[in-house]
Formats: structure tokens, sequence, C-alpha cells
């Protein structure tokens, strides 16, 4: 299919083709849809221009084309008698000259003024217009209105040694063309343009060869070394690079790209034809929202389990600690009663013996006495490998214990008494220190009444409320004055031994006369 550029018919150009190499591989891909490796770190574009030149951009990463261009010369040369080149002075056109538009009859020329020192020995010059440099540089390039004149030293008007690209009539110097392919080198009047010289024009549309437009005339003896001299001339130029290249990128971000190629033509003007990749670049797995979800799920989970793992371990370190005191309280427990009770036994029954065989007023007296102590230290131990012993760590043994204990307090002292368990069924375990404190705060409670109370009656309730041990002391002696309460008989002792076990403990007048004492602790 043909097309028009700037009203003129243009034959039609194949599309330019992209050769695709990603991570240093040889061989190409050529697919208009291309899915990349994670984490790709070189992706190359070999392009293939058809047309004499092109732009291209990756659409999601660059932000404006990228047009290849290289650098046309105007070039002043000196040489000596004997036609050797003794200086070269270089003065670039590269890409777009100010005022370009599109063609040469639209665009506006930009002055360009230069100025060069004449070296010594030198006898001639030349002006060399020429599109020499890479194989593949390509464009026109155009100038206009040259002229060469000395800057005269003290004062003296300058000497043109050229004006309007027009030589003195006396100079043999011409204008000539040159180059590999000398003609794309022309000469182009502007018809509306009368006052004006001819341009020199090179139309480089071959991306093989190059042309020159250049002239050479004498320098006048008159000139002295290292004279100024000035040149001028209008130049319009427009520049690029032809043939195939490559468009490198290194490690992309993961996304959606579009590589972008734009056939132009000589003037630099975009082309309907050209060429469009898509690209995806996966993220790399590890920088995935999915891998640092699953990463924070494993170590949570990891974390869970090795905690677990820790409140296991201490559990089991606890309870062989517990089971240790435990088996110890159970061997002293069991030398008390074995060891120590045998012998105060043995005591009680050697007094008692004695007692009874010998006929000694004095001796008697101290034998029952002897005798009395034994029994009650035999209670008292009793009740001490009661408290060792862990088999007794549940509710039930508390309470049964509780029943003996205060039974076994009246019957000495020759007070009725009368012990209630409400709602006491289930086995259920409870601290040594909660079975220890409750026990003796109960035989303190019960010890102060039968010292202190006068009593002839004593009541004992115990219930069961709600995962709470309430325990009732009820008797009908004389009460406890506040200054009693505050001064002694062991009350302040009796509180503080039941906060130990984050408990309480409450007295409450009877209205019958009496005193009714209320502990009260959670069961643990």
């Amino acid at each position: 299919m043909s097309y028009f550029l700037h009203g003129e018919l243009v034959a039609e150009v194949p599309a330019t083709s992209v050769d695709v190499f990603v991570n240093w591989e040889q061989t190409a891909r050529r697919e208009l849809n291309l899915r990349l490796p994670a984490g790709t770190k070189d992706l190359r574009f070999l392009v293939k221009p058809q047309s004499l030149s092109v732009r291209y951009r990756l659409e999601g990463l660059d932000e404006d084309w990228t047009q290849r261009v290289d650098t046309f010369f105007f070039r002043v040369v000196f040489f000596n008698q004997d036609g050797d080149q003794i200086e070269i002075e270089l003065f670039p056109a590269s890409g777009r000259s100010t005022g370009w538009n599109e063609t040469i009859e639209d665009s506006d020329f930009t002055q360009r003024v230069e100025k060069v020192t004449v070296p010594p020995d030198a006898v001639t010059m030349s002006l060399t217009m020429t599109t020499a440099g890479p194989s593949t540089l390509i464009g026109i390039f155009a100038t206009k209105d040259i002229s060469v004149s000395s800057m005269r030293k003290s004062g003296a008007h300058p000497k043109v040694l050229m004006f309007d690209s027009e030589f003195p009539k006396n100079s043999k110097a011409a204008w000539i063309k040159s180059g590999t392919h000398s003609s794309m080198a022309s000469k182009l009047l502007i018809s509306n343009d009368k006052d004006s010289s001819p341009i020199f024009l090179i139309i480089d549309n071959d991306i093989n060869a190059h042309a020159d437009w250049v002239t050479r005339f004498p320098i006048p003896q008159d000139i002295a070394d290292n004279e100024t001299m000035e040149i001028s001339w209008k130049e319009a130029y427009s520049t690029g690079l032809g043939g195939n290249f490559n468009a490198v990128y290194e490690r992309l971000p993961a996304g959606e790209y579009r590589f972008v190629v734009e056939d132009l033509s000589l003037t630099g003007e975009p082309l309907p034809t050209g060429t469009a990749i898509s690209l995806v670049v996966p993220r790399v797995f590890w920088k995935s929202f999915w891998f640092w979800g699953s990463t924070a799920m494993v170590l949570s989970l990891i974390a869970i389990v090795y905690g677990r793992y820790l409140i296991r371990q201490k559990i089991r370190l606890h309870l062989v600690k517990e089971r240790m005191i435990s088996d110890e309280r159970r061997r002293i427990a069991l030398d008390l009663h074995d060891d120590i009770g045998t012998r105060v036994s043995h005591i009680s029954l050697l007094a008692s013996h004695a007692d009874n065989t010998i006929n000694h007023k004095e001796a008697n007296k101290a034998f029952g006495e002897i005798s009395a102590m034994s029994r009650d230290l035999i209670g008292a131990l009793s009740e001490s490998v009661w408290m060792l012993n862990p088999n007794n760590n549940d509710l039930e043994s508390l309470v049964d214990f509780l029943y003996r204990l205060v039974s076994e307090l009246c019957r000495l002292k020759n007070i009725r008494c009368r012990v209630d368990a409400v709602f006491i069924t289930d086995n259920q375990n409870i601290s040594y220190d909660f079975r220890h404190n409750v026990s003796l705060a109960v035989k303190e409670c019960v010890n102060n009444v039968l010292k202190h109370s006068h009593a002839t009656n004593l009541d004992m309730k115990i219930e069961l409320i709600k995962n709470l041990l309430v325990i009732r002391i009820t008797d009908n002696g004389i009460g406890i004055s506040a200054t009693s309460r505050h001064d002694g008989l062991g009350l302040i002792s009796l509180e503080n031994r039941m906060k130990s076990i984050s408990g309480n403990c409450k007295f409450e007048h009877v209205s019958q006369g009496g005193l009714r004492i209320i502990l009260t602790a959670p069961v643990a």
C-alpha cells in the first residue's frame, strides 16, 4: 500500500522488523506478545529499519521518543606550499537546526559566524560541506550566503575572500561536488527569493555513501600568519542514522510494557508504518504479595508451634518439679509417720506403763504429763503428715480433715460440735498452699473459740458456691469486742493467711449472742 507524505505519493515501505533477545540468549524471539522470565536482567531489541530512519520508545518506561542522530560538518582546512594539510577546523551540525520545518523551502535558515586563525606557512584553504562520518549517517544539509573575510589589524578594512558563496572575478576558485555518491549534492535556488544566493544542498539518502560540496582558494600574500579570519554562513539541517541497531534495557521492573518503533522519512517525519511488541515482565516470586503473605503465614505458624512447644516444655518442667516436690513431701510424710511417730508413740506407751507400775505420787504426775504431751505431739505430728502428703490435694480430703480436726478439738474441751458440708461432692483438686492455709486458719479460729469465747456449742458449715469455698464457724460464747479484734487473738495473722490465697476473713455478731467467723477463698 502506498501513502501520501507532504502531498507526494510515496511507495509502500515494508514494516520495520524487531528481534528480541532475552538475558544474552543467542536465539531471537519474534512474537508480538511476549511474556519474559521473572527477574529479566538484559533485554535487547535488534531493530531492522526498512525506512531511512526510525524512532523508538518503551512505553511504560520511556517518557519520550528516542531518535538516533549523528553529525554533519562544515569543515575549514589549511594547506602549505606542498599541498599538505596543516590544520583542520570542524563546525558540527547535529539533530535539527533551529527553524527546521520538514522541507528546505519551508525552513528558516540560521545565521552562523565562526572565527579561525591562519596558521604559519598556510598558502591555500578549503571549505567543505560534508555528510561523511558513520556509514549509516543520513539527512539533509543546506547552506547559503557563505562569506570569508580577514579581520585586518590596526583598524584596516576587512579583506573579503568570498561573499555570498561567490569569489572575486580574478579568482579561479569554484564549488565542486565530491564524495562516494556525489550526485546527492546539488544547488537549489528558491524562485520566490530573488535576493538570495544559491543553496548548496546535500540530500544524503544512502546509508552506505556520502556527498560533499567543496571549494579551495589561495590565501592572499598580504594576509599575515596568525591573522584571524571570519567565516559566516546560513544553515538548515536535519540529521539521522539509518541501518540496524540495538536498543538495550537492563533490569526492567515488573510490569507491562510496549516497545514501539515508528518509521521516519528522511526529514524525520513519522510514516504510517512501524512495529509494536507487547511485553509482560512478571514480578519475581520473592517480591510478590502471595510469597510474602505465605511467608508471613508460615512464620506465624512456626511461631505458634514453637510457642506452644515452649509452653509445653515449661508445663512439663513445672509438672516434673511439682512431681519431685510431691514425691519429696510424700517421703517426708512417710518418714515422720514411720520413724518419729513410732518413737513418740513408744514414749507415750512407756510413760503410761511407768504410771501404772510405779507407786509414787510425784513420779505418777510427771509420767502423766509426759503421756499427755506425747498424745498432743502425736496429734500434731499426724496433722503435719496430712499436710505434707500430696495424696490429700483434693477438696474432699480437706473437708474430711477439717471435720476430724474440729471434732477432736471440741471433744477435748467437752463442747458440743456440729459440722455440715453442703454440696461438697466433687473430688476437686486443690493446691498445697490452699490446703495448708485453710486448715491452719480453721484450726486457729476453733482454738480461739475454745480458749476465749466460753462457748458450749460450735457449728461449722462448709459450702462450695461457684468455685468459692465458704466456711462459717459459729459459737454461742461471749463474742469479741472491737478492742480485742484490733489488739490480738491472732486475728491479724488469720486475715493475712487468708489474703495469701486471695481469700477473705469476716466477723459477724450473732443476735442470740456469740460470734460467726466467715472464711472465703477461691478454689484454685
